[in-house]
């Protein structure tokens, strides 16, 4: 009867799986910090395109204020012809004129400031305004935006204004003449005579300026804060060009 004996392979050494040991863990270590690297990568490209398409954002919001403060200046105009020629007597002369400010004074939709806030939304709807790593520059978003905030707070309590107003406009002017003035664009047009007022009270005519100064306080606040906001928006403009190095 044959003994066969069994070949013994030799036992490792623990320096051996030691080694083994190490090596997956340095494979699995420089793995995990490529992945890493690389997401910080596209983070940090991500972050930088939002930035661009930030500033391209607060070019266009500063040229609207822009255009609303040059408007808004010249409201104030407005409003106070329609005071000085409702002064009694009314000099049937400037009634075209009186209709036409009249009109004017309630529209409020083409000096109206509407950010672009493209950009934003698309960081506030992605989770991405944790991508501004920035503290400086994230800081200067928020308080813009918030800044935006508090303007159109003032407009909708000019519209209140302007609301309450027209109810006493309809006592002191023809609507019939209103609707003339109005074409097919909704542009507004002078009346081509000096049509007449309705006969009004004084109680009603008084009602109707104090209104109108209401509208014009209102109107000279949009003014003070589209300004400060005009400076906040140059101001996150060129921290955003400075901090990523955009220009």
């Amino acid at each position: 009867m044959e003994v066969h004996h069994h070949t013994q392979t030799p036992r490792k050494k623990w320096t051996h799986y030691f080694w083994e040991f190490f090596m997956l863990f340095l494979a699995v270590t420089l793995g995990f910090f490529v992945e890493n690297q690389r997401e910080h990568f596209v983070e940090h490209r991500r972050e930088k395109e939002f930035m661009r398409s930030m500033v391209e954002d607060l070019k266009s919001d500063t040229a609207a204020l822009n255009r609303i403060i040059q408007r808004r200046t010249i409201r104030i105009k407005t409003l106070d012809s329609i005071s000085l020629l409702l002064n009694e007597p009314v000099n049937t002369a400037y009634l075209s004129a009186l209709y036409y400010c009249s009109r004017m004074s309630r529209r409020i939709a083409t000096i109206a400031f509407i950010n672009n806030d493209r950009t934003i939304q698309q960081l506030k709807n992605s989770g991405g305004l944790r991508l501004i790593r920035k503290l400086v520059v994230s800081d200067s978003i928020i308080y813009y935006y918030n800044s935006v905030q508090r303007l159109k707070m003032i407009e909708e309590r000019e519209w209140e204004y302007i609301r309450d107003n027209i109810l006493y406009s309809y006592k002191i002017f023809d609507g019939r003449i209103y609707d003339k003035m109005m074409d097919e664009e909704d542009r507004i047009h002078r009346p081509p005579d000096n049509p007449a007022l309705l006969q009004y009270t004084k109680e009603d005519l008084n009602a109707f300026i104090s209104g109108l100064h209401s509208i014009k306080t209102s109107n000279v606040a949009y003014i003070r804060f589209s300004i400060a906001l005009y400076d906040n928006a140059v101001n996150l403009l060129e921290t955003i060009e400075k901090e990523y190095h955009l220009k």
